[in-house]
């Protein structure tokens, strides 16, 4: 039984670990393309103050 228990923590503490990486891929994404939008804002307001 112990044996057991120790199993069903193991894998929540995989899924959770699963679940962060999956929050950490997509935060990186949203991140990136944040930064590229605000990138390109920065560029087309300089290209249009010309």
């Amino acid at each position: 039984m112990t044996g057991f228990i120790l199993a069903a923590k193991d894998d929540d503490q995989m899924l959770q670990h699963l679940l962060m990486d999956k929050i950490w891929k997509m935060g990186i994404i949203v991140g990136a393309v944040i930064i590229a939008l605000v990138v390109m804002a920065i560029i087309y307001r300089k290209v249009g103050r010309r």
